[in-house]
């Protein structure tokens, strides 16, 4: 029987034989791309072809998604994109295939000593990534959360999700000991001016990769963080009311990318998005109710990667009027 890591390696490999043959990119390219080692390429393609998936053509269905890879990361000037298939409706984990594609890829980035500080976000999709993620070796990585915590769900809490990485990598981990948001700006100076806080929300501003979830903001009013409770409902109205789409380290966007104009933001416990436009920054979004949300942060200009499901990156695409109107967003001072 083939484990979830042996087919994980097998999807890997077959990959890297549709970028090889078919798309016809160097293997210099697709090491790059992927974020492994050029010999890693070179084995990867071997693979495939001794599980017999390289013929006259290559099994699976990968094309169509690397297709829509390089139309996003073209459209909107991203250095990486990676679409996995979408998660089976009602069956299933449906976090399975995104948070699958997040722990390779930031597999790939930790195989080495390239990043040497790691700034995690929170959510289910990263809770995923965070238990897919196989044992490496890298006792010298710093992992830190780049927000505060939630009080419920410990799962979806930022310390979880840094003590699943620490365990996979033996890193030394980091806590933000403060709230996801304080209950007044006022309180928020007061909290982030603590010792306690400075030295982990300083290693967080300064991460070498910082890999977060996008939350969405649906138009009932309902979001993840008013089911936990660190919202109220009235107030995920009012994001609503003020255009609020997305939800980006505890921090609300608008449609074109921009922070919204409510308190709220002026209470996150967080790294602030200026400090995150200089960070090799990549989300990871799943589900249908992530679109507008997705779009939203893609056209803040903020993301160098972006990992998310096929039905997203269709959506996206189709939102997008004229693709020459969002290329170069990256550069771009919302």
């Amino acid at each position: 029987m083939t484990t979830p890591s042996q087919q994980s390696d097998l999807d890997l490999a077959i990959r890297c034989a549709w970028l090889s043959y078919v798309g016809g990119y160097t293997q210099a390219q697709i090491a790059e791309r992927l974020g492994v080692s050029r010999v890693k390429v070179h084995r990867l393609i071997a693979a495939a072809h001794e599980a017999g998936a390289v013929k006259v053509f290559i099994e699976g269905e990968p094309a169509e998604l690397i297709s829509l890879e390089d139309t996003l990361m073209k459209r909107f000037g991203l250095e990486s994109c990676s679409v996995v298939p979408d998660a089976t409706p009602g069956e299933g984990n449906p976090f399975a295939n995104v948070g699958t594609a997040a722990a390779r890829y930031l597999r790939g980035r930790l195989d080495g000593d390239r990043v040497k500080v790691l700034a995690i976000g929170w959510g289910r999709t990263l809770a995923e990534m965070a238990t897919r993620l196989p044992h490496i070796g890298r006792p010298d990585l710093k992992v830190v959360p780049v927000l505060g915590s939630v009080t419920r769900k410990m799962a979806l809490n930022p310390y979880d999700v840094v003590h699943h990485l620490t365990d996979a990598t033996g890193a030394e981990g980091y806590l933000l000991p403060v709230p996801l948001f304080a209950d007044t700006p006022e309180h928020r100076g007061i909290l982030l001016a603590q010792r306690s806080v400075q030295e982990p929300y300083a290693l967080a501003a300064k991460a070498d990769l910082t890999v977060v979830g996008l939350g969405a903001v649906p138009p009932d009013g309902h979001s993840l963080l008013q089911e936990l409770g660190e919202i109220s409902v009235d107030e995920c109205r009012q994001l609503h009311r003020a255009g609020a789409e997305a939800e980006v380290v505890g921090q609300f966007l608008n449609a074109e990318g921009r922070l919204v104009d409510h308190e709220v933001n002026r209470r996150t416990l967080g790294v602030s998005l200026d400090v995150l436009r200089t960070h090799r920054l990549v989300a990871v979004a799943g589900g249908e109710e992530k679109t507008h949300a997705t779009l939203s942060a893609l056209k803040s200009g903020m993301l160098n990667g972006l990992i998310t499901d096929e039905g997203i990156a269709r959506r996206v695409i189709a939102l997008t009027d004229q693709p020459s109107r969002t290329e170069g967003l990256r550069h771009e001072v919302s």
